[in-house]
């Protein structure tokens, strides 16, 4: 291999280094845009979602109180967040941390800290039960909405569930999120209760930042891919995770000749998703209910095979299985991405508090860990050749830029900014 070439297949460490595409020729990474919205800090009023035949209906009440939260979550993040900061940078100069515990140790001396979790945990709990009891309420009607956007010959044969299927025990016993029941709720036939009610709470929590259809990490993967691999063009596309579909729709969409497989374990969720796509007049997605550790051989060679915001929802035992899939499903030359937030490594000790707030209070069992991996390396173990293995950072939208309001402090594990971390497959 000349020079040139090997140069070309080098490891990415940072923004500045060319990706390592082993078939498809990169643009330069200026040409990548960091945003898609023009919006920036400020909530985005429930009004504002996107509708479809499957949205959840919620009463003047409960979208006051969801407007509320969010606001609330405005002030923690840029006023209360900068307070602590100072004040845990102040005691950081007279005793350094030296590991997280300490850090913690640190930050829970300010009785700021433990004000701003407990609200932030209860803001939390308040959006996904409520969301969900607004769901199970209207469970008739949205069953029926089901039905009706699945009507169709065509629309009923993109959903394929499993009556024998069983979902990993970690997922069974992990109520993500905190929403009660976890992503498995099922009431049975046209049930899609749990879809409803997530859509409407990842719009809560952001809020509204990620875009009318709470699909910024869909967006933002596939319009950083066509930016860098203009001539990479997927004809067979893996979903891994895909939940209730928000991101896979925004892929789809991107990539209309494609065939994307979205796999799932809840089929509460994948009816959502289904119906919900039906509805957006997107045609060119199965959604599938099987195990992302194990994707079935009959779904042939895929191109590429992702994960949007996953990853940190399964065990370290489970993330090297999806790895191993991911190289056993991939063709020849094809690609596997996964999306997420972005990893601890050598990032300042209050940043990695902040960030790890969901691993001890928002019920996120995997959280913690996952960010404390070299996600190359797994790849590496997983079968991907090292030069082949890049790392990057993508973005979906600014937090920082409206002019009514300038961000003063980045809403940690819930603003846009993540990392990307993908290989190429080698050639045949």
């Amino acid at each position: 291999m000349s020079p040139a070439a090997a140069a070309q297949l080098a490891p990415v460490t940072s923004r500045d280094a060319p990706l390592p595409p082993p078939a498809h020729a990169a643009a330069p990474l200026a040409a990548v845009p960091s945003a898609q919205l023009p919006i920036g800090t400020l909530p985005q009023p429930w009004r504002t979602i996107g509708r479809h035949a499957v949205l959840l209906r919620l009463t003047p009440d409960e979208q006051a109180r969801l407007d509320a939260l969010t606001h609330l979550n405005h002030f923690l993040a840029q006023e209360v967040v900068p307070a602590m900061r100072g004040r845990f940078e102040r005691d950081a100069a007279v005793a350094t941390p030296e590991d997280r515990d300490q850090a913690f140790d640190l930050l829970e001396r300010d009785p700021r800290y433990g004000i701003w979790s407990e609200l932030r945990r209860n803001s939390m709990e308040v959006r996904q039960q409520r969301n969900l009891e607004a769901a199970l309420r209207q469970r008739d009607e949205l069953a029926a909405a089901c039905r009706d956007a699945l009507a169709s010959a065509e629309a009923a044969a993109t959903l394929e569930l499993d009556p024998t299927f069983t979902a990993p025990d970690y997922l069974v016993k992990t109520h993500a999120h905190l929403l009660p029941g976890g992503y498995l709720t099922d009431g049975g036939a046209d049930d899609v209760a749990v879809g409803a009610a997530y859509e409407a709470s990842s719009y809560a929590v952001v809020p509204g930042r990620s875009g009318p259809h709470s699909d910024g990490a869909g967006r933002a993967l596939a319009r950083w891919l066509v930016a860098r691999f203009p001539d990479f063009r997927p004809r067979r596309i893996l979903d891994l995770g895909c939940g209730a579909g928000l991101n896979t729709c925004a892929v789809a969409r991107a990539f209309p000749d494609a065939e994307v497989i979205a796999i799932d374990a809840g089929a509460g969720l994948l009816r959502y998703a289904a119906a919900r796509a039906a509805s957006l007049g997107i045609r060119n997605v199965r959604w599938v209910q099987a195990d992302i550790e194990q994707v079935p051989e009959r779904f042939g060679g895929a191109d590429l095979a992702y994960t949007a915001i996953v990853l940190h929802e399964t065990s370290h035992r489970a993330l090297r299985n999806v790895f191993r899939s991911c190289h056993e499903r991939l063709a020849p030359g094809g690609l596997t991405l996964h999306v997420e937030q972005p990893p601890y490594h050598d990032r300042p000790w209050f940043e990695q508090c902040m960030r790890d707030w969901d691993g001890r209070y928002n019920n996120e069992a995997f959280w913690s860990r996952i960010y404390e991996l070299d996600l190359g390396d797994e790849l590496a173990q997983a079968g991907f050749e090292r030069p082949r293995i890049f790392e990057d950072r993508v973005s979906a939208v600014p937090w920082n830029t409206d002019p009514r309001a300038p961000g003063k402090s980045e809403d940690y594990g819930r603003t846009g900014n993540w990392q990307v971390v993908g290989a190429w497959r080698a050639p045949a």
